[in-house]
């Protein structure tokens, strides 16, 4: 008997234990408890008609059908009808472009006034995603109201239906912004197309900052809504934490070095730079994080800009000068006869190349050491070019044919090439 009274006393242990176990486990033997809370019934199904048609009224859904999908094409008409006749009219020059002696009429220069340019097109166009947007948020309301019928905690989520409308609304008015800011960009760009590298880059800065702005805000209506906050999604462990702070770490200064080299004003994308580790070639994309550079030899290098900021730096792109250096060898024969042949040199190079500096910047032509061999003379020319592209190199081979033609005109041979092997 007393065998039999410890054994039940032990199988109660047991199953209490097991039982405890299930109730505390993820998933194990809760899996046919969540679906059975979607398995409708009739009168489940009829009491969520019930409950949804006390929330649904006709009248709310025409309003936000009307102004969703039919007040744009209204509006046009109206629009159409008190503007008829009128499809694009000449601009008329302003004072300043008239006491600049510019042109008052452009040809191509004209007003578009159809419906689709026009103001009261993008308010019919805002009111309309407005009421699209307060359909969704109606629909939201809705599946709430379903949800909660079939045995569906929604307040154990707060309002899911205030924080849904929060959120949608919220991007919404963000998308808006970065429109707005797109256009006004854009007008500015079209008057003062010089500043377009630096209104990209302003275009940038703003786009972080209305996604910074957007992020905060949504986590703060979660943080209201549901009790959640930012802090307590991330605290999860020492170890998580750590990470999560030298990521953030790394990541703010990526974007702190792509702001600063966009800020600074040292190249913009399209550019031709030079590093001071050795990279060159061209700005493809200038990101936050991430510069591209198209090297001479066509490939494309990802670089963090946390390798890039702060380095030494030729952007040859803005560079307005360039210059040819070279040297040639005489035989110490016609020593006497360089100096003439030197000027008569620089007279073809003046005549070969409209863009020569003489003002300003050294032009010589001068004997410049004494070899063993051979007497050396240094070139050195400097002009108005950029130091790169066709331009450039077809000036270089311009220099080059001079100087030859004015060693034949001296009548003056090159030393011939001399090896140090043989004495």
């Amino acid at each position: 008997q007393n065998m039999g009274k410890y054994q039940a006393v032990k199988d109660s242990a047991l199953a209490g234990k097991v039982s405890s176990a299930v109730a505390s486990s993820a998933l194990a033997g809760k899996i046919t408890s969540i679906c059975q809370v979607f398995v409708l019934s009739r009168d489940d199904i009829h009491q969520i008609l019930t409950n949804v048609s006390e929330v649904i009224h006709a009248f709310d859904l025409s309003v936000l059908f009307i102004f969703g999908w039919m007040f744009v094409p209204a509006m046009g008409v109206v629009y159409t009808v008190l503007n008829e006749g009128k499809g694009k009219i000449k601009r008329v020059a302003s004072r300043t472009e008239l006491k600049k002696n510019t042109s008052a009429v452009d040809e191509q220069d004209e007003i578009d006034c159809s419906y689709e340019s026009s103001y009261i097109y993008q308010f019919a166009v805002h009111v309309s995603q407005m009421a699209k947007l307060a359909l969704l948020v109606y629909l939201c309301d809705i599946v709430v109201v379903a949800l909660a019928t079939i045995g569906y905690k929604a307040e154990e989520w707060g309002n899911v239906s205030n924080l849904f409308a929060k959120v949608l609304y919220t991007s919404w008015i963000a998308a808006r912004i970065q429109s707005f800011k797109t256009h006004f960009l854009s007008r500015f760009m079209r008057k003062c197309p010089e500043e377009c590298d630096k209104v990209l880059m302003v275009n940038r800065i703003l786009d972080l900052t209305v996604l910074a702005l957007l992020v905060v805000k949504i986590m703060g209506y979660f943080a209201m809504e549901t009790g959640v906050a930012l802090g307590s999604i991330a605290a999860f462990g020492t170890t998580s934490t750590l990470m999560i702070s030298f990521a953030s770490q790394e990541l703010a200064k990526g974007v702190a070095n792509g702001i600063e080299m966009a800020a600074s004003d040292r190249f913009f994308e399209g550019d031709n730079v030079h590093f001071g580790d050795g990279t060159q070639g061209y700005i493809v994309k200038l990101g936050f994080l991430r510069t591209k550079v198209r090297k001479y030899d066509g490939a494309v290098l990802d670089v963090p800009n946390t390798q890039l900021g702060g380095q030494r730096l030729i952007n040859v792109s803005k560079t307005k000068t360039c210059q040819v250096l070279t040297k040639i060898r005489f035989s110490y024969d016609d020593i006497q006869r360089i100096p003439d042949a030197l000027e008569i040199c620089k007279d073809e190079i003046k005549k070969a190349c409209p863009k020569l500096i003489i003002d300003g910047k050294p032009f010589r032509a001068m004997i410049s050491s004494f070899e063993t061999q051979f007497v050396e003379v240094t070139f050195n020319t400097n002009f108005s070019l950029p130091p790169t592209g066709e331009g450039f190199w077809a000036n270089r081979q311009e220099v080059f044919l001079a100087i030859d033609r004015g060693v034949k005109k001296a009548g003056l041979n090159y030393a011939r090439p001399f090896d140090p092997a043989q004495k």
